[in-house]
């Protein structure tokens, strides 16, 4: 029961001193901002089938008997002044450094940060993996995502609560992928403007869980330019795409872009990305193109109806990746349904989803069930 107990949402304790709250053991200084906060997170999971289905074998494989544990983390976040932050996670189940990043924030239009860390190309990847409404990711996570990159990243916002309420990122990353020193490629190149139409800022998390009595949302536009020896990153570092050869140095230049659309009122939540990405051999001259969308809406029925438990939470996601014919993939598509039981917001809850995947390619077309059970805690 003391898992469960609401006493986690607040900070027990001294205040200029440590105490148990949102993030974890914390200790904090009223008078000069300064802060820490030490915090621990465990995933597990069980699912009839693997979480990222490619070609229609991978429909055909079994997933993992029972419960497994998906993640395992411990994380430091700190401040010095109001100014000057550190955060720092690190892998448990896996063995890797993820985040390692400092920012210094002089004003509201100017931050500046170095380091690794996700970069905040597009809210899916960048919502943390225990802020999704679903078990995880959409399908187009694989194709388009930058994930944890090295670099230096400047962002701000301008004209904070009036019409043209806006957020904005330019940076400049490794291009190489996690825990990557640099191989003689160009750097990647990133930009994102954010119009937070409401006049205030959408935090990056899913779920409705504010319940915000006015709207809230934001609308997108982003772009990346790379030349590296990778099509595709992710939390293993650089890889590549289905139908693509290891490559050399500056061989895969790629370019994506990426529209967005995030809101959130009451106990309603909509969140929409819509991708593009070119990718061109530079040995060979091949050149190919990709688009990638998805859409989720969530509602928590005890914002409309007094009878349904308030910890409820449904939701529905609908996503598509078309790739190119030449990597063996003509089409995926996913239709998701996901419940989510909070017992302390994101910090604490269970989410079971069911998704029907359908995957195109030449061995035909194949269709199936995926069922996934999942508790996510953080201490």
């Amino acid at each position: 029961m003391f898992l469960f107990a609401s006493s986690w949402n607040c900070i027990a304790g001294d205040a200029d001193g440590w105490a148990y709250g949102n993030s974890g053991w914390q200790w904090s200084n009223p008078d000069t901002g300064s802060y820490l906060w030490l915090g621990l997170r465990f995933q597990t999971r069980a699912s009839n089938r693997v979480d990222e289905p490619l070609i229609s074998d991978d429909l055909r494989q079994e997933g993992d008997e029972g419960l497994s544990i998906n993640r395992a983390r411990y994380k430091i976040g700190a401040g010095i002044g109001r100014h000057f932050t550190f955060y720092h996670e690190y892998d448990l189940k896996n063995g890797r450094l993820l985040d390692l990043r400092a920012t210094w924030k002089p004003a509201t239009w100017l931050n500046l940060r170095a380091g690794q860390w996700k970069s905040e190309y597009n809210r899916e990847r960048f919502d943390s993996s225990g802020k999704q409404q679903f078990v995880e990711r959409s399908i187009v996570n694989y194709w388009f995502t930058l994930d944890r990159q090295s670099g230096v990243m400047a962002s701000g916002r301008l004209a904070a609560g009036s019409p043209a309420d806006s957020s904005w990122w330019l940076g400049v990353l490794n291009g190489n992928g996690i825990n990557s020193s640099g191989d003689g490629s160009k750097p990647m190149w990133m930009g994102r403007y954010q119009w937070n139409f409401s006049g205030k800022v959408l935090p990056f998390s899913q779920s409705a869980l504010k319940r915000y009595s006015e709207a809230r949302g934001s609308l997108a536009f982003a772009a990346v330019s790379n030349a590296s020896r990778y099509t595709r990153f992710s939390s293993g570092g650089g890889g590549q795409l289905p139908g693509f050869e290891d490559g050399v140095d500056n061989q895969y230049r790629v370019e994506q872009l990426l529209q967005e659309f995030a809101w959130q009122k009451g106990g309603w939540s909509v969140q929409q990305e819509l991708h593009f990405k070119k990718i061109t051999d530079r040995i060979s001259g091949r050149q190919v193109q990709l688009r990638g969308s998805y859409i989720n809406v969530g509602w928590f029925p005890s914002s409309s109806f007094e009878k349904w438990p308030a910890p409820m939470e449904l939701a529905v996601r609908a996503a598509l990746v078309h790739p190119y014919q030449k990597a063996g993939v003509h089409e995926n598509k996913e239709f998701t349904l996901a419940v989510n039981w909070f017992f302390n917001g994101h910090r604490n809850k269970l989410t079971s989803d069911v998704s029907r995947l359908d995957i195109d390619d030449p061995q035909g077309h194949t269709r199936d069930w995926r069922f996934r059970l999942q508790w996510d805690l953080s201490l």
